[in-house]
């Protein structure tokens, strides 16, 4: 590569062509956007890369060359190339042509999602999103299938060749009837909850290994009666049936029962919450801007 075109940048020639055009080093900067002596060090390093003389002083006016003639028509459609280059980002940026398949897990739609949703419309507002729910297995084989892109999980999740992204921890509660001698506590044990007939959650899920582990430590075990395989079936169910359960702390803060309530466990039993992709998932800029505004989300609950 010759020394001019190691020398020349898109700003250089940016300058260059403004100055062509305006007879003005002045008016080039105020289109610019720079001050007059950084115009004026781009057009000489400029000049001084191409080994040319571009422009001539004459009686107080600049006139270019018959060389300046030549490469202005030649930088003509890079300028043209630029400007479409230009428009083509920001479209990218706004999400034109481009489309974002979203599936989380159920505990998660009631509230962070859609906001994650509403923050990733707002900068990409022609973006094609699809959202759905499901659980982390069924998410992982979408995955891999090509059929989503980003994929919200928690707890747990085994890892193949996935990129995991750590969104932030939630934690699990206790969910007792009203009328239970537990209802009148701040904070219980899981030795005291696990006194009462439960509702249990399958060991299978995520959040239900969390549990499990948490509860083999104690030398307690999940063996109440009823299983639920889905973590929103949980609540009715202890309400209905009268029965205590653990539940994570975001099924329990969208809780339309009134006849259970939400106390603290006295063990602070955490669970991580990821979004996970794969290295060949679609609109990286979308996953990443979406992962961001849940990530800030989850923080400042």
């Amino acid at each position: 590569m010759g020394g001019f075109m190691r020398g020349i940048t898109l700003q250089r020639l940016q300058v260059f062509c403004e100055v062509y055009e305006r007879n003005s080093i002045s008016a080039a900067a105020r289109a610019l956007g720079l001050s007059q002596p950084t115009v004026s060090k781009h057009l000489r390093d400029f000049e001084a890369a191409s080994g040319l003389t571009l422009f001539v002083l004459e009686r107080g006016r600049i006139l270019q060359t018959a060389d300046a003639d030549a490469i202005y028509s030649e930088s003509r459609f890079l300028q043209d190339g630029i400007g479409q280059l230009e428009g083509r980002i920001e479209a990218l940026k706004k999400g034109v042509g481009g489309k974002l398949s979203v599936m989380s897990i159920g505990l998660l739609m009631n509230h962070f999602v859609p906001q994650a949703c509403a923050s990733l419309m707002q900068k990409m507002p022609q973006l094609r999103l699809i959202v759905d729910i499901s659980k982390s297995a069924h998410q992982l084989e979408l995955l891999h299938a090509g059929l989503i892109d980003l994929g919200i999980m928690a707890g747990r999740v085994p890892v193949r060749d996935e990129e995991f992204t750590l969104l932030g921890r939630g934690k699990l509660m206790a969910v007792v009837p009203r009328d239970n001698p537990l209802a009148q506590k701040r904070q219980v044990t899981l030795e005291q909850v696990f006194v009462y007939p439960m509702v249990d959650t399958t060991a299978r899920g995520p959040i239900g290994n969390v549990l499990e582990e948490a509860l083999r430590l104690r030398g307690l075990g999940m063996a109440g009666a009823v299983t639920c395989n889905s973590l929103e079936a949980v609540p009715p169910m202890a309400q209905t049936l009268k029965r205590c359960a653990i539940v994570d702390e975001f099924t329990a803060r969208s809780l339309q029962q009134t006849g259970i309530v939400c106390i603290d466990l006295d063990a602070d039993i955490r669970f991580d919450i990821w979004a996970v992709s794969l290295p060949s998932s679609g609109n990286r800029n979308a996953i990443r801007l979406f992962s961001d505004a849940l990530r800030k989300l989850l923080a400042e609950r």
